[in-house]
């Protein structure tokens, strides 16, 4: 799968373009091993070629560590030890440090397009083949998008008009090996263009989607979920409730259910969790991002759960104190620590001193199958789709649907070992907000929760208003060189 992976690479005009300081323009100098045509011309290789496109997506800057690691740490949960140095700028929120996904996004989603537009021409694969094989690239194509969206500009339901600088490049075509380079100048989308396709994407994967792949790979149940989130992040409400309806209808195809309060902690120490809906896999050693940068190594020092002696990881992200209130955990110092009802709670416990100071750390990622740092990654868990209705259902604000939420929400919070509430107004979005701060700390919510809410990022030493410049990070400014029709987001 790798040789197939570097054959189908390409240095996509957005990701890695050749700019002189006399050149106005973008030149694209897109560059393959082998020609794309001999690359897809059959089903066993595009097969491959789909498969790397999987694999794509356990990139360090994606879903390897920086969806997860570098947009909490930019959050309000989270504290930098310093034990290694990384994502503390991340955390402090310094002007250039953020997600830097742009250029290994685009080149991924370069991929995709190639693989689509290959589909009609493939002689030895089945209509059935193609359309699955449409459906997981127009599933992934979409995540990435949205990924992008939701990292580099604002969302609908939250704008600071005087920073607006457009939305981001869709990328709906693929750039080819040629013997002549191509001017390329993008303009960014409109955030209503980027949703309109993103919506387009996930209509075809949710028709020619089935569950029959399971939770590594696109199904019906994942593009419905996924359809909830977009839509949710979009202030498209009554689209968001009923996606996410369907999905939940859907995710007992692909064995994904809530997981009791008696075998939640359980969950996280499986080979997969049982609430995925969809996970990016690491399946084999080789897939290890390795002792720096993986999930396990940034989260926690431990290299046995219980065994504070035996140093691992650099655990360079921890919970803060603030969140730790909130889980209900607490300690008068090392070794004691105590919890309260919430199940969620027992995934924090005390690192090593191996590295430095001794902190409180989370366990959400910590191996598997007796190999360290090569968990795989919930995308979407079961749980989303809860909050991502109620949520919905409140801001919709139609006749009863205060109560729809509440109800939603309280499936949580029971399912978690608490006492159901009975809130309503504000109270309600804000137990909502903080429960989705509970649920998905460390997995890469919280930053965009708050963004899309535009909601100021209270954290020490300074909070971050939702108007400054640091909540949108830089475009790289190799793709702002030469290209005028390209705008920067405001304080780069």
């Amino acid at each position: 799968m790798k040789k197939i992976t570097r054959k189908l690479s390409i240095v996509l005009v957005l990701g890695a373009v050749l700019v002189t300081a006399c050149n106005k323009k973008l030149t694209v100098d897109p560059r393959q091993s082998i020609s794309f045509e001999s690359a897809l011309t059959s089903a066993g290789n595009v097969n491959a070629a789909v498969n790397s496109v999987y694999g794509g997506l356990r990139n360090q800057l994606l879903y390897g560590r920086d969806y997860l690691a570098v947009t909490d740490a930019l959050a309000d949960l989270t504290t930098a030890t310093g034990k290694s140095g990384r994502l503390q700028p991340e955390n402090r929120n310094t002007q250039g440090s953020h997600i830097a996904s742009w250029g290994t996004a685009y080149a991924l989603l370069n991929e995709i397009n190639l693989i689509l537009e290959a589909l009609p021409n493939i002689a030895d694969a089945t209509t059935a083949q193609k359309d699955q094989w449409e459906g997981e690239m127009k599933f992934v194509r979409a995540l990435l998008h949205h990924d992008l969206a939701r990292s580099y500009a604002y969302d609908t339901t939250a704008v600071i008009g005087a920073n607006y600088r457009g939305n981001i490049v869709l990328a709906l075509k693929a750039f080819r090996d040629g013997t002549t380079a191509l001017d390329y100048r993008p303009a960014r989308n409109s955030t209503k263009e980027v949703y309109e396709s993103i919506y387009a994407d996930l209509t075809v994967a949710t028709t020619k989607l089935g569950n029959t792949r399971g939770v590594y790979y696109a199904t019906k149940a994942s593009a419905h979920a996924l359809f909830s989130r977009v839509a949710l992040y979009y202030g498209d409400y009554s689209r968001a409730v009923t996606e996410a309806t369907t999905a939940i209808a859907q995710a007992a195809g692909v064995g994904a259910a809530l997981s009791s309060s008696a075998n939640y902690l359980a969950g996280w120490r499986a080979l997969r969790n049982p609430e995925s809906i969809y996970e990016v896999r690491f399946n084999i050693q080789n897939e290890n991002l390795g002792v720096n940068v993986s999930l396990q190594t940034s989260y926690t020092t431990l290299n046995t759960l219980g065994n504070t002696s035996s140093t691992g990881g650099f655990g360079d992200l921890v919970p803060n104190n603030f969140f730790l209130g909130q889980v209900g955990v607490g300690t008068t110092g090392f070794p004691n620590i105590s919890r309260g009802a919430d199940v969620r709670a027992n995934l924090y416990e005390w690192g090593t001193a191996g590295r430095g100071t001794r902190f409180i750390e989370c366990t959400k990622f910590f191996g598997k199958s007796g190999f360290p740092n090569l968990d795989n990654v919930p995308v979407i868990r079961f749980p989303e789709l809860l909050l991502n209705r109620a949520e919905a259902y409140y801001k919709r604000a139609g006749a009863g649907d205060e109560a729809l939420a509440l109800a939603d929400l309280n499936s949580v919070i029971t399912n978690r070992g608490l006492t159901a509430v009975t809130l309503t107004g504000a109270a309600l979005f804000n137990e909502i907000m903080r429960q989705r701060m509970l649920e998905f700390a460390f997995e890469g919510h919280r930053w965009f929760d708050l963004k899309r809410n535009g909601l100021d990022v209270v954290k020490s030493p300074a909070t971050i208003p939702f108007t400054d410049t640091r909540i949108l990070p830089g475009i790289p400014q190799r793709d702002i060189d030469g290209n005028p029709n390209m705008k920067q987001n405001p304080g780069y």
